[in-house]
Order: C-alpha cells, then structure tokens, then sequence
C-alpha cells in the first residue's frame, strides 16, 4: 500500500519566518500540509507568506474565526487529512522543523516496530537544541520518577510524546480517537497517549529520527532545575487540566501522585518567582477550583 502523508499543523500568531522554515522542510516530505489558525492576529501575512511559496498548492489552510483551543484545531486538521484517503498524519508544532529523511525513518521505525509485533499507537522523534546541538534524553516514567534514556539506535518505549513530530498511523486515531478538544490547550498530547495505552497501544520515541524544536516559554533554574516560566494565564490550563488529568481513571497512579507532587512544589515557587502575584495566585486557585468541579473549555476569567 502507498503511504499517504498528511502533516498538521497548529498556528495561533506564529513567527512566520519560523514556520516558513517548517513547510519548506515538509513540502517534499509529505502529500499535503494541512495548516489550522485559530484566529491569529497576524492571519493576512500568513495568508501572503502561503501564497507566496512555491508549493502552496500542497498547502490547506484553514482559518478559524475564533480560537478554540489546541484540541479542536488539530482535530479540524485530522478530519480534512482523512478526506485526503490519508494513511499516516504527522502533528506538528508551528515552531518545529524536521530533517529531510524524517518521514523515511518515520516510516521504517514503524515497519521494524510491527515486524515485532508491536502495537503501535505512535511515534516520536528524539529532539534537539539547534544553538547547542545538546539531543534530549528519553524520558519514561517508573512509577512516580523519571528514567532519563540516552538516545542510542533503538526505538525506546515512551510513557507518553509530545504533539509535535508526533507521527500516527490513521488506523489508530480511528480506534483510540481524536484529540480531547475540552482541555482547550495542555495536557492534550498526554491524554491522548493514555487513552492509547488503554486500548493496548505503545508508544515509541525514535533516536534514528532527530528533530529541531524550539521551546517557547521562558526558562529559570530552581535547585539546578531547568523550568518553564508560564504565564499566570496558561498556569490555569496547567493546574485545571492536572486536575482533569488525576481524575481520569485511564492515567497511571505514577503519573498522578507525580502531577499532585510537582503541582504544589510549583505553586509554591512561581508564587514566589512570579512578578505578578496576585494575578498569578488568582488563576492558580480557579485552575485548581475548576478542575476539581470539572469545568473544561477556554477559561472563562480575566483576572
């Protein structure tokens, strides 16, 4: 069977340089890019900048009126790529770049992973940082910790991927299911992957397949700790779906007694990091509060 490669990808203001770096190292790769805006404010160069490249003819673009949040973007993208007779789809980031065999080893990981009679429910590259050339370990929870893998030649069991450069045969969204569009933004990629795992999946990173991602948020060291520096606003989405996350009962109790852990070592420390506490502590406790009353969706303060 001829694979069919559709990449999705996800824009909400992107830096267009970035993404036009993107769709050039998709554009020989894949059969069709299916680009998603939820309702960027910078819509009209990106329209312009798509135009422009010589290859928009493999380019969909479909432009949301409003945001509405990660999940329903990339399931927008994942219903348009099964109208193409898809076979694989591709999920990436808007800042993300891959190399140019990646779909090829993409594919290969799979057919070594099936020739083992695995099931595989997707697979993920290993990534690394362009400034520095530093590859990122493999992480797999035991339990409550973290075992950091050093990438070698083979596939590695993952606990869960993160979105982008995630690649899915189509045959397991139409088992396991799109993305969880109440989340809105975060923890999308690891609900997923569990709903994956309980259907029998699992889930690969693959050192043969290396990928260029930039990490958008800001970084501080705490203890020798490297952490993400959210905003107060994108800390509601955190806790709110930690919550979401810890009641599910398809999640692992590592994975729960880890989140419950690390949610109040966080609280304790960005309240103190923070340069806008009140407005920090604010959405914190209505994250908490509602995921705890089960209230999903885009967050509905503006503290």
């Amino acid at each position: 069977m001829n694979n069919n490669i559709s990449s999705i990808t996800v824009t909400y203001n992107p830096d267009l340089t970035l993404l036009a770096r993107q769709l050039n190292s998709l554009k020989e790769q894949v059969q069709r890019i299916i680009v998603v805006d939820n309702a960027s404010e910078n819509i009209a160069s990106l329209e312009k900048m798509i135009e422009r490249l010589r290859f928009n003819d493999k380019i969909h673009l479909i432009k949301c009126k409003d945001n509405m949040g990660l999940g329903f973007a990339q399931n927008q993208g994942i219903e348009t790529a099964k109208q193409f007779n898809t076979t694989h789809i591709l999920i990436m980031d808007q800042d993300s770049v891959i190399a140019d065999d990646f779909i090829k080893k993409m594919l290969d990981t799979e057919i070594e992973l099936e020739d083992k009679n695995f099931k595989v429910g997707a697979i993920g590259p290993v990534y690394y940082n362009e400034v520095t050339g530093e590859v990122y370990p493999i992480t797999k929870y035991k339990g409550p910790f973290i075992e950091r893998i050093k990438p070698t030649t083979k596939p590695v069991e993952a606990t869960f991927l993160i979105a982008s450069g995630c690649f899915i045969n189509i045959k397991v969204i139409n088992d396991v299911g799109g993305m969880n569009e109440q989340l809105f933004i975060d923890y999308v990629d690891v609900e997923w992957c569990f709903r994956a795992k309980s259907k029998g999946y699992k889930l690969f990173a693959s050192p043969e397949v290396r990928m260029m991602h930039t990490i958008g948020d800001n970084r501080t060291s705490v203890m020798g700790r490297s952490i993400s520096v959210h905003s107060p606003l994108r800390r509601y989405y955190l806790y709110r779906n930690s919550i979401y996350m810890i009641k599910n009962k398809s999640i692992d109790s590592g994975y729960k007694i880890r989140e419950i852990t690390f949610n109040l070592l966080r609280l304790v420390v960005f309240l103190i990091l923070s340069k806008e506490k009140s407005k920090y502590f604010k959405y914190s406790m209505s994250g908490f509060r509602d995921g705890f009353r089960g209230k999903v969706g885009k967050c509905p303060y503006n503290y």
